[in-house]
């Protein structure tokens, strides 16, 4: 995996354009949630803290289970999971805007993050064996559609919500359930393709390789501390420092998120070009240097501009990660993905109200240093996966 440079640069098939479909279903649903919250305050009555624990409960639920999910999809391929994955993620989002009892509402949620749950485990696996051997390719087209999806699923909600009231979070239903059916035509042929790699692979009894699985864990969680640390601050310091309106800063994070896109796209084909190590490397030192010129250069466009960089940074290595995460587990490729998509992001919504704290006691400048700071926690991670791979 570590020397990605000789692998080829076309996919074997389609597969994984699939999956990313699928992909872009759930994060549209997990990131329609958060943009339906102002209307559940304003027009359904629910407290601030009652509004946030909708999305506290959604997060953890799909964080937490999912390693359970990829646990189920090692012992026995089940790619019908991603299907009603897809009908849970929707349903419980389209269902928020009829219920009327709180927690309904708060059932409805955690419906909806434990069908996003199902998804990543069983889709990162077969992202990996339907990638043959460009799995870094693969893993990058299946990664996209999680960007694609938090992308559009705000932009899906406020529509649907201000054209058809509370009610048009049903708009869901509408692309969730045939994607759904899409996925179980295809159940038969993702099943055939886990079963024909494991008759390839014959007797050879794999070697799971837990401790650099968790090195590569430690550079996606803090990757995730980065990327959560940003997106909740960056818009804040760029308010204070500049005088910026809030909805100018708020727009930015949509620039983070297309940037971001976009290196993930391509961080497939990066990792043609250097090793899946050094691409790790290279990302983090590049948010470090960024970070920083971001903070000390009192410049509006430079600061922007750093902030994409930032992006590019945090999403060039992370899908190539997540495909060198499973090659440590080759037993466990559904493991690998429930912890590499559920846990390590779920790091990120830990430490962040953390970093809050910090903030409000000390300003947001010490924040963004601590994110340098982590920055330089997951670069000696990278270094260490460098080390591993040359004794591979």
């Amino acid at each position: 995996m570590g020397g990605m440079a000789e692998s080829r640069t076309t996919l074997p098939n389609r597969l994984p354009y699939l999956l990313m479909g699928g992909h872009i279903c759930v994060d549209a649903a997990q990131a329609g949630l958060a943009a339906v919250l102002p209307f559940l305050v304003l027009d359904g009555g629910l407290s601030y803290a009652q509004a946030t624990l909708l999305v506290l409960a959604s997060n953890i639920a799909s964080a937490v289970i999912q390693p359970l999910f990829g646990w189920l999809g090692d012992k026995k391929a089940r790619p019908w999971l991603m299907a009603l994955g897809v009908v849970l993620a929707g349903g419980g989002i389209a269902a928020i805007g009829l219920l009327k009892t709180y927690w309904l509402i708060v059932l409805a949620a955690l419906i909806s993050g434990i069908g996003n749950a199902m998804l990543h485990p069983e889709g990162g696996r077969l992202a990996n064996l339907v990638g043959g051997t460009d799995k870094a390719v693969s893993m990058s087209v299946f990664s996209v559609g999680g960007q694609v999806g938090f992308c559009l699923g705000p932009v899906i909600t406020v529509a649907a919500i201000n054209a058809f009231g509370l009610a048009g979070t049903l708009v869901y239903l509408a692309f969730c359930l045939p994607y759904a059916a899409v996925l179980l035509a295809f159940n038969r042929r993702f099943l055939f393709f886990g079963l024909r790699e494991q008759a390839a692979e014959g007797e050879q009894v794999a070697r799971d390789r837990w401790g650099a699985f968790s090195v590569v864990m430690g550079a996606l969680s803090v990757r995730s501390i980065v990327f959560y640390g940003v997106t909740s601050f960056m818009p804040l310091f760029i308010i204070g420092a500049f005088g910026v309106e809030q909805g100018f800063a708020s727009a930015l994070i949509t620039v983070f998120s297309l940037a971001g896109a976009v290196a993930t796209a391509l961080s497939g084909l990066a990792s043609h070009k250097v090793s899946i190590p050094a691409l790790m490397v290279g990302g983090f030192c590049l948010i470090a240097v960024a970070m920083l010129v971001f903070v000390f250069c009192h410049n509006l466009p430079l600061c922007i501009a750093m902030l994409m960089l930032i992006a590019v940074g945090t999403n060039i290595f992370n899908p190539p990660a997540v495909a060198l995460s499973q090659s440590y587990l080759p037993a466990h490729l559904g493991m690998a993905s429930g912890l590499s998509f559920g846990v390590a992001v779920a790091v990120g919504g830990v430490v962040s109200p953390l970093l809050g704290m910090v903030g409000d006691a000390v300003g947001l400048t010490p924040v963004l240093l601590l994110l340098v700071a982590f920055s330089a926690v997951g670069l000696a991670c990278s270094l260490a996966t460098v080390r591993i791979e040359k004794r591979r």
